[in-house]
């Protein structure tokens, strides 16, 4: 007897260019392709949704929320419309499961329609190891920080005795969980994240890559992707390179990617001199292209969840030089497919970076390692199987 297709309505805040989005994306295409038919709803639109609708998967835009809970009966009134529109999407396609992604307070919103509609299955994603709220959240009314963090807490706490299950993208990201909301440990599935194997699979033409960036045919390419900010560590990238330019004056950083400390990081680069070595290549949809031709893969991160460009250039064959936090320890095995190193230590990530441009035979051979890792066990098709698996088995114990 032929298994019915469930319908599956994935939530994200926004379609920008990041490490979530790309999880959603790649998710719903392996989704597509199986036992589910996946709808993306968003609260705002990006990027991303062209690539989504490539792939066949229906995209709706969201009303936006407008209102911070200080104007109480506004936010209110926000709370009521976002619902309404939830609600009348789910019915429309049907959706048996809503799976949520980044919406910190809007998650408490979305429990209601496991109560109010056809989605009998809501489920909660988190992606970093931290993910209580922060101050870059709150636009206005700072002060609220503290309060909301702590009303915040007590809600999820409340939430998991009725939300159907969490799923966390680490065991780390598990762990920090269970310290922030108590024991719930039989609510959280961790499933990591997966990439899509052939599409980081492919060749590149070295030279022409790097006569098109404007480079020297023979110039070392040391690659980061992530968005511009402060968690992702790019400073600290950028005060290790006179040391490593002055053992390797061919050494280049690539730096994929926009955000809110482009200039910035652009200044610290030209008072540091550096600034003719540090390439700001903003948001690029070639990046399968640019991690083929590229030397080294970094990722001086403070804090991760389990990151998406890891596995995109473990994938790749790239060895890594990352620092060891929460996500990272789970994919790279140190020695073997690169260097983990402490967040924030620029010493040792210049020497970590050295020691793979050193010898570049080991340095394959690591990339070599690291690619078969990552397809034996963090592939977009694993990813997909154990979510379909967390949906069967939480619909079967309410059927």
């Amino acid at each position: 007897m032929q298994t019915r297709k469930l319908n599956v309505m994935q939530v994200i805040l926004n379609l920008e260019v990041g490490g979530a989005q790309e999880v959603v994306r790649t998710l719903v295409e392996y989704l597509a392709s199986g036992e589910c038919t996946p709808i993306v709803c968003t609260f705002k639109d990006g990027p991303l949704r062209c690539e989504i609708e490539k792939l066949g998967v229906k995209v709706e835009i969201l009303p936006a929320r407008r209102h911070s809970i200080v104007a109480l009966p506004l936010f209110i009134a926000d709370m009521i419309r976002i619902w309404r529109e939830l609600t009348r999407l789910v019915r429309e396609y049907d959706v048996q499961v809503v799976q949520t992604h980044l919406l910190t307070t809007l998650d408490f919103l979305t429990l209601l329609l496991r109560y109010t509609t056809s989605a009998c299955i809501v489920l909660w994603t988190f992606h970093s190891a931290r993910f209580e709220l922060t101050a870059a959240q709150l636009r206005r009314h700072k002060w609220l920080l503290k309060p909301k963090r702590y009303v915040h807490r007590q809600l999820y706490r409340l939430a998991a005795h009725f939300v159907s299950g969490f799923i966390a993208v680490s065991e780390q990201v598990k762990i920090s969980m269970l310290e922030t909301i108590g024991p719930v440990q039989d609510k959280i599935t961790v499933i990591c994240n997966g990439v899509d194997i052939k599409r980081y699979s492919q060749s590149s033409d070295k030279t022409s890559t790097r006569h098109e960036l404007g480079l020297d045919a023979n110039a070392i390419l040391i690659t980061q992707v992530g968005t511009l900010k402060g968690v992702k560590g790019h400073r600290y990238m950028i005060e290790a390179m006179p040391a490593i330019i002055s053992q390797y004056p061919a050494a280049n950083v690539l730096f994929i990617g926009d955000g809110e400390l482009g200039e910035t990081l652009q200044a610290q680069a030209a008072a540091m001199n550096v600034d003719s070595h540090v390439h700001f290549l903003g948001n690029r949809r070639d990046v399968p292209a640019l991690l083929a031709v590229s030397d080294v893969f970094v990722l001086p991160s403070l804090w991760e969840g389990l990151s998406m460009s890891l596995l995109e250039a473990m994938a790749s064959g790239l060895p890594v030089v990352a620092s060891e936090v929460s996500g990272t320890v789970q994919v790279v095995l140190p020695g073997e497919m690169g260097y983990l190193v402490p967040p924030g230590d620029v010493p040792a990530l210049t020497e970590a970076i050295k020691q793979v441009l050193v010898n570049p035979e080991r340095a394959q051979m690591m990339g070599d390692k690291g690619r078969r890792h990552v397809a034996a066990n963090f592939s977009a098709q694993k990813q997909a199987d154990e979510h379909l698996a967390l949906y069967r088995r939480l619909l079967g114990c309410i059927g």
